[in-house]
């Protein structure tokens, strides 16, 4: 037969104790999608560069050859 265990009573907390934090305002949705979705624009910057690299070679290229 398992052991009985006695569970110990706290005092309750005083709530006038607590500290109120002044709050910030919430960020809107538009500034939460450019925090989310940085790296993507980051990445579609980077493909833009290569595409108009290889775009600008293909013309040097043709105009060589």
């Amino acid at each position: 037969m398992a052991k009985k265990v006695r569970r110990v009573r706290r005092p309750p907390v005083e709530e006038t104790a607590a500290v109120v934090v002044p709050a910030r305002p919430a960020p809107s949705h538009e500034e939460e999608l450019r925090e989310a979705y940085a790296y993507v624009l980051r990445d579609l910057r980077r493909v833009f560069i290569l595409a108009v690299a290889m775009f600008l070679l293909l013309i040097i290229l043709n105009l060589v050859l």
